[in-house]
């Protein structure tokens, strides 16, 4: 009896950990790629971008802290590129999230402006608990990228922005 559980019982958890959601970048000049990413363990994932040439970008991204993300982002980006403000949720492991009462102390924020070229549409607001993600891409053609990733944990929607080693700056919705 318990052989009949276990064995359905790991295949749908193992259909679950291979899930993808899409997500999609945007060059400043309007070349649009897309992607994909899934969760790994221990914190970490994987990600594939296709650029409009054909090229497959590939990389994994983890998880840090709201400190640590924004020392890179302004590393990458600059330093007036970020603005953080207000508690770091991210240190408490999210323990609050999907629950009801006093967390609202916690609840983070992110806001990003749209493109330049995107004249007309709001910013992206996305509300907290947020996570942070930082990763490398590398192409089978030989592009490599550096990413930020921003996102909440009540929705899992987010966005970033990448730098290629050309300078090339995209922003990135998931």
């Amino acid at each position: 009896m318990k052989q009949s559980i276990g064995i359905p019982l790991g295949l749908f958890l193992s259909f679950l950990s291979a899930c993808t959601n899409s997500l999609s970048m945007r060059s400043a000049d309007g070349e649009t790629w897309s992607g994909e990413y899934r969760f790994a363990r221990e914190n970490t994932g994987l990600i594939r971008v296709r650029t409009k040439d054909g090229e497959i970008l590939l990389g994994k991204f983890i998880t840090v802290g709201r400190a640590s993300f924004v020392q890179s982002y302004k590393d990458i980006f600059g330093s007036g590129s970020i603005a953080a403000e207000g508690p770091d949720a991210s240190v408490y492991g999210n323990p609050f999230a999907g629950t009801s009462g006093g967390s609202a102390a916690l609840n983070d924020f992110a806001y990003a402006e749209a493109p330049e070229n995107a004249s007309g549409r709001p910013g992206t607001v996305i509300k907290g608990p947020l996570f942070y993600w930082t990763a490398s891409l590398q192409g089978n053609r030989g592009t490599t990228m550096v990413c930020c990733f921003i996102g909440s944990s009540h929705t899992g929607h987010g966005f970033g922005r990448c730098k290629s080693h050309t300078g090339t700056e995209y922003t990135v919705q998931f």
